[in-house]
């Protein structure tokens, strides 16, 4: 690379010119308007023909065409012209400690350079940081500027970045201009710099701007912190951390932080487990702070170096930072911060005062702990250089996130549009997820910067503007608390949900931490100006996409009553149901009837009676999240029924001809409070339109010399009310035998008494013959025990029963020869259960025997 030509004047006539202008204006301070100021520019390369003006001490020296002038400006004015650069001695330097680098930097002084816009920023005088391709690029570059390395990164494959201190007495002020505008195009107004030292170090930049060097001034950046008037003292919060508009799930802001710590819970992942890096100034330990801790270049109740925006003090920003994102819950002190419940470790790195120190103690912090999280709530907006500082902080910060670490940064608060002219650092980094604030109602906070574009260099995501921590955190006791605002409690709120996330499921890679966030966030509302993303931060939401649970409205079941269940107008009805919400919890059923109105507000509710006529009973269930689920049933109540069931033959039985089959019928009659009578149960069973058999009683057999091929019904009347079921006989083929199923225990209908609730235990046992196969394995059994309501509950199946599965399946032999199964009350709204017990028997060719028994359980009272 080769520098411009200026940048290796010494000696010459501008330069004698800039030493007289610099002294004449310490001599005389600050001008008035009408005064000629020290303006220092280059004069233009003269083309054929034309003249170039000279300067002289106190003159004005046009930056445009020969012979026009440069208007110059005075503090605070917004005067946009041709570029120009000028020494105000008014124009103060921070009066801020530098922290030394390496051996040579132990003495390093700032200066001060004010934009068009005249907002004065500080940077380190005589340094640059430069990156090269190897030495020979590096040993070029010293030599040019007469510099030496002060620290430096760790090469990697494209090359090195180094901090070099200059010699900017080898800079030529009078070529600034046009190497800044060969470098940049279009900048105009005018700059002010604080000396000489900072001008010269202007034109080295501009120089190797223009070579194509790259090449950053180690700027000085300040905590995103307190925007200035938006911290209010206030009385303590509620304990209740649930009722936090920040914090809780529904409202403007809905961030569901509180639902997602329960969510983590019920999963068992609310443990102690991520490690989040904060870099920042003035660390004050206290109860909430997690507690393990290790510190890197950080002193407890040192405190911040710098100011932060706007000049606010902020002298414990960092320990504000770590409240906002991981204050210690339900420990009955203080605050709490997303990542209360998951942090493990808090890695606290001191930030430095520019730049390069920041970055440096930054990387090496990451390399040295490889934090989960890393939080970096300070800004610096770059106007001189811009592309340059973009690309040496990506590169920065894509070496702090090969960590494995997800970046969260702070907007900045000045209100701005950070798409606009200026660079904001490292927000504007891609490798950087930016936040920004928003107020209670979702709109974003007047103080904010926000984004017109929405890329991942811009504003990408939106949090709380305001959160509460300590009233004092510099002190190491006292809980008393306070509302503080700026996107330096929203960026490590963000980055508290992203620990919450990696809690989740700790195999998340950075990125797919980013694209959760990004992608579960609610949308809209932060206001016209926020043209880019109007994302904001949803952590339920963020949450359950990292456990793979979808937040959705409770699930509510009724058991009892049945849909189309009768009642009488006098009789008992109980209302049984579960509702269960996202996290798997039971919450209470609110049961209402289209007719009578609301019934009951628990799970299990008992009604006297109901109102005659058609009713729609409703069970719903509202989360904590305000979200209501429901079922419905519909009943009806008529002058005492009786109601009726079918429990043999099952539904969608078919069968052989030749085999009998068992005949089980259930009633209840409301005013009896128990079946009706048998003479007044009867049986009527139907072949297509013909009937072929009936009988009286609640149990009867449908003789096997009837059983012939065809469609049947079945209907059980019982008090004037019926009930019909279906059932198919399919013929056999010639040569064909079904084989004969036998129950032997019990060999007759089984009648037993359960007084405690719990089911009873029922001994069976049956055998199987074919014509072909003869006696047929236990093994080729299955048992299926049918109840009222359409239950049905297989109690024993053989191994080789034939199912619908790989024929090469492997199972291990199971004989249902005998066994012993548990059969109890069903809620059928009758007052006893008869089960109906039904063999079958499999033959070689998939013919089946059958059999039946009837098991009837009746409840008494002890």
């Amino acid at each position: 690379m080769n520098p411009t030509r200026s940048a290796h004047r010494k000696g010459t006539a501008g330069h004698r010119w800039l030493v007289a202008t610099v002294v004449a204006v310490l001599a005389g301070g600050l001008v008035a308007p009408t005064t000629a100021d020290a303006t220092v520019v280059p004069a233009p390369t003269a083309t054929p023909g034309s003249t170039v003006p000279t300067a002289t001490p106190g003159s004005t020296v046009p930056t445009g065409t020969p012979g026009s002038t440069v208007p110059t400006g005075t503090p605070g004015s917004t005067v946009s012209g041709p570029l120009a650069f000028r020494v105000d001695p008014a124009l103060s330097a921070p009066r801020l400690t530098v922290d030394p680098v390496g051996r040579l930097g132990t003495d390093r002084k700032l200066g001060v350079l004010a934009g068009p816009d005249d907002s004065p920023v500080g940077l380190v005088l005589d340094e640059v940081m430069v990156r090269v391709a190897d030495q020979t690029e590096l040993d070029a570059f010293l030599a040019r500027w007469g510099g030496q390395v002060l620290d430096s990164f760790a090469p990697d494959e494209q090359g090195q970045d180094h901090l070099v201190r200059v010699d900017v007495g080898r800079a030529d002020p009078a070529g600034l201009v046009a190497d800044l505008l060969a470098a940049e195009p279009g900048r105009s107004g005018v700059y002010r710099v604080g000396d000489e030292r900072a001008l010269r170090l202007l034109a080295l930049a501009a120089a190797e701007w223009r070579s194509g060097t790259e090449l950053v001034l180690d700027w000085l950046v300040e905590p995103a912190g307190i925007v200035d008037g938006e911290v209010y003292e206030s009385a303590d919060i509620p304990l209740n951390v649930f009722d936090w508009s920040f914090m809780r799930a529904g409202g403007a802001m809905d961030t569901g932080v509180a639902p997602a710590w329960q969510l983590l819970e019920s999963k068992g992942r609310l443990s102690k487990q991520v490690k989040y890096l904060v870099q920042d100034g003035g660390f004050q330990s206290n109860l909430d702070f997690p507690s393990k801790v290790s510190l890197h270049k950080v002193e407890w109740g040192k405190p911040n170096t710098n100011d932060c925006t706007n000049g606010t003090p902020c002298p414990f920003h960092g320990t504000d930072v770590v409240l906002a994102g991981m204050g210690r819950v339900d420990n009955g002190y203080g605050t709490a911060g997303p990542a209360g419940p998951v942090v493990e470790e808090l890695v606290a790195v001191r930030n430095g005062i520019d730049y390069w120190t920041v970055l440096r103690r930054l990387e090496k912090a990451a390399e040295e702990t490889h934090p989960d999280v890393v939080n970096l709530s300070f800004t610096r907006d770059v106007d001189l250089g811009k592309a340059w500082a973009r690309t040496w902080t990506d590169r920065r910060m894509e070496h702090v996130r090969a960590t494995g670490a997800v970046i969260v940064a702070s907007a900045g608060n000045n209100g701005k549009n950070i798409d606009g002219d200026l660079l904001y650092v490292p927000c504007e980094s891609t490798h950087v997820i930016c936040v920004g604030g928003m107020n209670t109602d979702a709109t974003v906070a007047a103080g904010s910067n926000f984004g017109t574009n929405d890329l991942t260099t811009s504003v990408e995501i939106y949090g709380p503007m305001c959160v509460r921590t300590l009233a004092d955190s510099g002190k190491p006791v006292g809980d008393a608390t306070k509302r503080t605002c700026g996107t330096s409690v929203a960026a490590p709120f963000v980055g508290g949900v992203a620990a919450l996330v990696l809690a989740a499921d700790p195999s998340l890679t950075s990125a797919e931490v980013r694209d959760i966030l990004n992608s579960t966030a609610h949308v809209g509302g932060l206001g016209a100006k926020v043209t880019g993303s109007q994302r904001r931060i949803d952590a339920l939401a963020a949450v359950a996409r990292a456990l793979g649970v979808k937040i959705g409205k409770p699930t509510v079941s009724i058991s009892t009553p049945k849909t189309k269940q009768q009642f009488g107008v006098h009789q008992t009805v109980d209302l049984w149901g579960t509702a269960t919400d996202f996290l798997g919890k039971q919450i209470p059923i609110t049961w209402t009837s289209s007719i009578d109105g609301v019934l009951g507000d628990t799970s299990v509710t008992v009604v006297p009676s109901l109102s005659a006529g058609t009713h729609v009973i409703t069970a719903s269930a509202t989360d904590s999240l305000g979200r209501t689920g429901s079922a419905a049933v519909t009943v009806t109540v008529v002058d005492s029924p009786t109601t009726t069931a079918i429990i043999s033959p099952p539904a969608g039985l078919t069968l052989t001809p030749g085999q009998s089959v068992s005949l089980v019928g259930a009633s209840n009659d409301p005013d009896a409070f128990g079946p009706v009578p048998d003479t007044e149960a009867s049986w009527t069973v139907r072949r297509g339109g013909t009937v072929v058999f009936q009988a009286t009683g609640h149990q009867a057999l449908l003789p096997a010399g009837t059983v012939t091929a065809g469609a049947y019904t079945v209907t059980f009347t019982a008090g004037g009310t019926s009930a019909q079921r279906a059932f198919t006989v399919t013929a056999l083929l010639a040569g064909q035998h079904p084989p004969a199923a036998t129950i032997t225990q019990p060999a007759t209908p089984l009648q037993l008494t359960m007084a405690d609730g719990k089911p009873k235990s029922v001994t069976f046992a049956g055998a199987g013959t074919d014509v072909e196969d003869g006696a047929v394995s236990g093994t080729r059994y299955r048992w299926t025990a049918y109840g009222d309501g359409g239950v049905k509950k297989v109690l024993c199946q053989g191994s080789a029963v034939p199912t619908d599965g790989p024929i090469d399946d492997v199972v291990l032999p199971k004989s249902c020869a005998s066994f012993t199964a548990q059969l109890g009350q069903l809620d059928s709204g009758h007052t006893g259960t008869t089960w109906s017990v039904w063999l079958e028997v499999f033959d070689s060719t998939g013919l089946i025997g059958v059999d039946s028994v009837p098991v009837q359980i009746q409840v008494v009272t002890p």
